[in-house]
């Protein structure tokens, strides 16, 4: 299995604990749990996880699934469907529809080698591109504290920011407020930020965008691509 695996469940609290007791709950894999579909939603765009995992007996799971096949994240997915006695018609109707595959509750051995095929699938790590332009972070809350910084990557999930003023800590929430090449105005948005890989540098992870931002970072980042020689 790759490091740093995220998996997201989306699930009745009451399956939770059948689900604690697979795979799905090793201390290896970073996981988040919700108990709507459209919560799961949000935490898909947020954290983009390698493997999701849907309760069909919820309300919304299929357009769930159907959203998760319609809008890609940045890397592949593996869609894990769970219901009760599911039928072969059932499995077919759900690989149909996107799911990698379907488990029949109860969990139990039979489970395993279908899990540990799931989570063994290759996953392409997000494509991350060097970036050089000034960034302003604002600390969300309280009163406002500004902080400058130099974008160095970006990916479609976040950016590594050079910010030499202190006061960013991981957990934090910002309004971000990106001078992206091309674009008339700058692209608004919040962001949490999730680590310190070095000093000086705080690593952010994107949480949402005003108006169309979404799309103009996903369009500025096809372009450094489309700059990336083939095999590089």
């Amino acid at each position: 299995m790759a490091d740093g695996t995220t998996v997201l469940v989306c699930a009745r609290p009451a399956l939770e604990a059948d689900l604690c007791r697979t795979l799905f709950w090793r201390d290896d894999l970073e996981r988040y749990v919700a108990e709507r579909a459209d919560e799961a939603r949000m935490l898909a765009l947020s954290t983009e996880p390698h493997v999701v995992v849907v309760d069909l007996n919820l309300s919304g799971a299929f357009g769930l699934i159907d959203g998760l096949r319609r809008n890609p994240l940045p890397h592949p997915v593996s869609i894990v469907a769970v219901a009760e006695d599911a039928s072969q018609a059932e499995e077919e109707d759900m690989t149909s529809r996107g799911a990698d595959t379907i488990l029949a509750l109860p969990s139990g051995p039979a489970w395993d080698d279908r899990l540990v095929n799931v989570l063994t699938v290759p996953t392409r790590k997000q494509a991350r591109y060097a970036v050089r332009f000034d960034i302003v972070t604002t600390l969300a809350g309280g009163r406002p504290i500004e902080h400058r910084g130099l974008a160095l990557n970006m990916s479609a999930g976040g950016l590594l920011v050079e910010c030499p003023e202190a006061g960013l800590q991981p957990g934090d929430d910002v309004h971000l407020n990106l001078p992206i090449p091309g674009q008339r105005a700058p692209v608004e948005g919040r962001a949490r930020v999730v680590r310190h890989p070095a000093a000086h540098h705080v690593g952010l992870r994107f949480e949402a965008f005003a108006g169309d931002g979404d799309e103009k970072v996903r369009d500025y980042l096809k372009a450094l691509a489309a700059q990336v020689p083939d095999g590089a």
